[in-house]
């Protein structure tokens, strides 16, 4: 009997001890730490960015933050760090103001989260009570993300109504030197590329097909079938890596690939530039374009590298309804749009090809390739492959939503051609939690109608 007592009391001492925690919070504050205080602010958007940042969220968005007094407590050491690896995971704030926020994936997820209030989670509110920005503060937050897309990732083509939205209109061109695109062009169509002469860059990323082949898996030398979809090369040269992996650099980097893998193009190098070198005519073309040099392969993956950087595909209605067209898109696919930013697709699909700038796994990996049928295989490990750290297994490359459209099958695996379900796929496996919202039949057609208006042109030519 004098146990209960004892008992009552030591839950009083736990309940007070709780309570405690959240008061002294309100006059605690954690010093930043040292590498984040270091940071040198752009502009003065940043600096005031960078001191709320430093109060309010760099306590799990740190890879090595400074930590409250009962951090190494039982219970609280393990939820304090399961909050810092999810944290990081979504944004490590000292990585991001070390590069100036010149990230525009993280940008587009800080600017979500505030959009849509989520941050900081419940479990950290109940000890953090004043651990929320305030309306002041998250407007201050959101003046640095504008400030930083206008001076940095803004094309400059669309109308005020858009010009902060987290996609953009693609431009027309870049620089490029025209010898070496004439060049490039005739050798990404050219099948001695490959081992046995029946294969070209061409061959799987037909310009007909949106830069695809519409096949799950592509063909190469002697009938082999590759293990992963091949991804469209238009507008692939705003890719921040190349490959679904990510393990080429830059568009020349990715050229060197297919005609050394054994079972795309099996060739290699000594074999293709001998039997270019017998080529007089695409010789004196290559010679004037590179300065009299021999057939070299790193001018070769240079020349297509130059090529492929033409295939920009503007003027989609989605470009002309951004620019400030409004009768570009039809009234659903104008709520598509919207719809499309409010559900936190264009966090991921941001920038000018709507992808290609980060890489992402499902929420759950085991749900996601249980809801597919699918047994992950060595391709899907994604971002692992490339790089060997463990918090990269799955994760894929985003793809470009350009022409999406044309680019069937989809996935990296390739297993179905049906947007509305890559669209149901997309929300229920990717999109966080905490800003995943209910999602209905008529909002995918929607968010469909909009992206099958995302079909730009090329060279003139409507796709």
């Amino acid at each position: 009997m004098k146990k209960k007592p004892l008992i009552i009391i030591a839950c009083m001492l736990a309940g007070v001890l709780l309570l405690a925690i959240p008061v002294i919070n309100l006059f605690y504050t954690l010093p930043a730490t040292p590498e984040f205080e270091a940071i040198q602010a752009e502009t003065p958007a940043m600096e005031t960015a960078k001191m709320i940042i430093a109060n309010k969220c760099l306590m799990c968005h740190a890879d090595n933050p400074s930590l409250p007094y009962y951090a190494k407590w039982p219970i609280a050491s393990g939820v304090i760090a399961k909050d810092i690896e999810g944290g990081t995971a979504m944004a490590d704030f000292t990585e991001l103001f070390e590069n100036k926020g010149l990230d525009e994936i993280q940008m587009a997820k800080l600017e979500q989260a505030i959009r849509l209030n989520t941050m900081p989670p419940s479990n950290f509110m109940a000890l953090h009570w004043n651990g929320s920005l305030t309306a002041k503060e998250n407007e201050a937050v959101l003046a640095w993300v504008r400030e930083v897309r206008a001076r940095h990732f803004a094309t400059g083509l669309a109308d005020a109504a858009h010009a902060n939205d987290a996609v953009q209109p693609l431009p027309a061109a870049l620089p490029v030197v025209q010898a070496k695109v004439e060049l490039g062009q005739k050798l990404f169509h050219d099948v001695r590329l490959s081992g046995d002469n029946t294969i070209s860059c061409s061959s799987c990323h037909d310009l007909a097909k949106g830069g695809t082949d519409n096949a799950q898996f592509s063909t190469g030398v002697r009938g082999q079938l590759g293990g992963i979809n091949a991804p469209t090369c238009f507008n692939a040269v705003f890719n921040v890596l190349q490959f679904w992996d990510g393990r080429a650099e830059d568009l020349a980097d990715q050229a060197g690939g297919p005609p050394l893998n054994p079972i795309e193009m099996d060739s290699s190098w000594e074999q293709i530039t001998g039997k270019l070198a017998l080529d007089e005519a695409l010789t004196a073309e290559y010679k004037a374009a590179y300065g009299g040099s021999p057939w070299e392969a790193e001018n070769i993956k240079d020349a297509i590298a130059e090529f492929e950087k033409t295939l920009i595909t503007p003027d989609s209605k989605l470009d002309r309804y951004l620019k400030g067209d409004s009768t570009a898109l039809s009234p659903a696919a104008q709520h598509g749009y919207a719809l499309f930013q409010s559900h936190s697709c264009a966090t991921c699909h941001a920038g000018k090809a709507m992808g290609g700038l980060t890489f992402e796994k499902p929420i759950h990996p085991d749900a996601f390739f249980s809801s597919r049928k699918r047994t992950p295989k060595e391709p899907d490990l994604g971002r692992f492959n490339a790089t060997n750290d463990e918090a990269h297994r799955y994760k894929q490359k985003v793809p470009t939503l350009r022409n999406i459209a044309l680019t069937f099958p989809y996935l990296h695996h390739g297993s179905t051609s049906d947007l509305k379900e890559v669209v149901r796929l997309m929300h229920d496996h990717f999109v966080p939690k905490a800003n995943r919202k209910p999602l209905s039949d008529k909002d995918i057609d929607e968010i469909v109608e909009m992206l099958e208006s995302n079909t730009g042109v090329l060279n003139g030519k409507q796709l």
